[in-house]
């Protein structure tokens, strides 16, 4: 089974909100996406109005949390699977693809009817390593995310790590600590997802082969998925022929990670950076990358983070699906005259 994607809205949608962008993905012929997490604010209410109730059925009111008193009288998070008590706190998450539960178990429902597939993506600017608060906020975020993304039935929380700053094992040693926090409260939370880290494109952003190693090793319950324009973008000029992906590839099943990966085009600047572009504007092929991918017998995700969101994602489509008839072709013999 394979599956195309795309990282966001199609750029095509007239409506924003999570039902509108998983019907849209369906009628474009594609069957993943990636949600992200992006443009949200939280504010705490009192939950007097609400007593009795559970958090997912209130209307126009999206909980990612309950805060209770205990017996010292400071709050603690309680999660959103319990009914609401008189002095409770509610966190309340206002995010422009969802207003409520109600919405959110729709979207899930169709994705389910049409067999679209949903990932949700935390916020791009998370970063668990450096300033105390940014890395409680990340916390907080990454679990909000957690628990959206397990309403929606999502298989995968993905995340970045943040900058590097100062002694990098050190760094990676507080991450490291910080996601095992993460993995306890989606436990707690009773979350389903699977947080998965997304390796990184530039040196001093944590994110690398080496990194990744180090957290699955220490941290049991995460996984990770694989950019390969940010591979390339950290390589340069060394995935170009099928077997350089195919390298990739067979790693990632080595390793056991999804078999789920992001692409764009890449283009280098002068100054030796890199921006995202169209694949066909790029330096990055898709097509030796098709090649490498057409004998994969797992489930495979391919998503679009190409400016020509959709566009790319179905160029990508009928790329892969050329590779897959030429494969065919080899392998079938003409009968004899």
């Amino acid at each position: 089974m394979y599956r195309f994607g795309i990282a966001g809205i199609p750029l095509g949608s007239k409506g924003r909100t999570v039902k509108d962008a998983v019907e849209n993905t369906f009628q474009l012929g594609l069957n993943r996406i990636e949600i992200q997490l992006f443009r949200i604010s939280v504010q705490e209410r009192e939950m007097r109005d609400f007593v009795g109730q559970n958090p997912k059925e209130l209307d126009e009111v999206l909980l990612v949390d309950l805060l209770r008193g205990n017996e010292e009288g400071n709050f603690e998070s309680i999660g959103i699977n319990n009914t609401i008590e008189e002095d409770d706190i509610g966190i309340e998450l206002f995010w422009s693809m969802a207003r409520d539960y109600k919405e959110v178990s729709l979207a899930r429902d169709i994705a389910k009817e049409l067999d679209v597939k949903i990932t949700l993506h935390t916020p791009y600017y998370v970063d668990f390593s450096n300033d105390a608060k940014l890395i409680s906020d990340s916390v907080q975020h990454t679990i909000w995310g957690g628990v959206i993304a397990d309403a929606l039935d999502s298989e995968f929380v993905i995340t970045h790590l943040g900058l590097v700053q100062g002694d990098r094992k050190k760094g990676l040693q507080k991450i490291g600590k910080t996601l095992k926090e993460v993995v306890t409260r989606y436990k707690g939370l009773g979350i389903k997802s699977t947080l998965c880290v997304e390796n990184s494109g530039k040196p001093e952003v944590y994110g690398s082969e080496e990194d990744i190693d180090y957290l699955q090793k220490n941290v049991k319950g995460i996984s990770s998925v694989t950019n390969i324009s940010h591979i390339y973008s950290m390589q340069r000029d060394s995935l170009i022929e099928p077997e350089d992906f195919s390298t990739i590839v067979e790693r990632t099943k080595k390793k056991n990670r999804p078999m789920y990966f992001e692409f764009s085009g890449v283009e280098f600047l002068d100054n030796g950076e890199y921006r995202i572009t169209p694949i066909k504007r790029g330096n990055l092929k898709f097509e030796p990358f098709a090649d490498a991918i057409a004998d994969i017998d797992d489930e495979l995700s391919v998503i679009s983070f190409s400016p020509l969101l959709e566009h790319d994602a179905l160029y990508m489509k009928v790329i892969f699906e050329r590779s897959i008839l030429k494969k065919i072709g080899k392998v079938v013999k003409p009968l004899p005259q």
